[in-house]
């Protein structure tokens, strides 16, 4: 009798298990795994003014750029971005500049960064949706996007933004 209740509380723990792992594996893998159409919020003062989808992005002359990740763990790698102009973005938005400081730039692993619109009338600073010909890949299949702020020649690629979802004009 003992054996056999021993056994129940095996298969049960063992089948709760199951369904946790898969179900587990649905919300963070499965469902967002696949292509999905992203975009990218853009706000003032906590209000959203336009969404960015992969379609009106690329709507943009699209620039093929070279540059160098740099990071304080890997070696320093040679990639090809395909992207647009922030600026670009921005001013076909018709944001209104004056009187604005900056933009932060916001990404799903809750790493943040500013760029000053002085700076990004100096710079060419891109929203880059392509790495060596193909598309961003998503967090969950271990890529920078679906979107990425990249600012050639930034040392150590520190203010890059991966997983792009917001960009908040202040």
């Amino acid at each position: 009798m003992a054996d056999r209740k021993a056994f129940q509380i095996v298969a049960v723990s063992v089948a709760v298990l199951l369904v946790l792992s898969v179900t587990l594996w649905f919300v963070y893998v499965g469902a967002a795994g696949g292509d999905t159409d992203e975009t990218i919020a853009f706000t003032h003062g906590g209000e959203v003014f336009f969404e960015a989808g992969l379609d009106y992005i690329k709507g943009f002359e699209s620039v093929k750029f070279e540059t160098v990740i740099r990071s304080s763990v890997l070696k320093p790698a040679k990639v090809e971005y395909t992207g647009v102009r922030l600026l670009d973005l921005l001013s076909d938005m018709n944001v209104d500049m004056n009187g604005k400081k900056s933009i932060i730039v916001k990404g799903g692993d809750g790493y943040m960064t500013g760029v000053s619109f002085d700076e990004l009338n100096k710079k060419d600073i891109y929203i880059a949706y392509e790495m060596d010909g193909k598309p961003l890949k998503p967090r969950e299949k271990n890529g920078y996007g679906p979107y990425q702020l990249v600012i050639p020649g930034d040392p150590y690629s520190q203010r890059w933004c991966k997983y792009i979802y917001e960009v908040e004009v202040e």
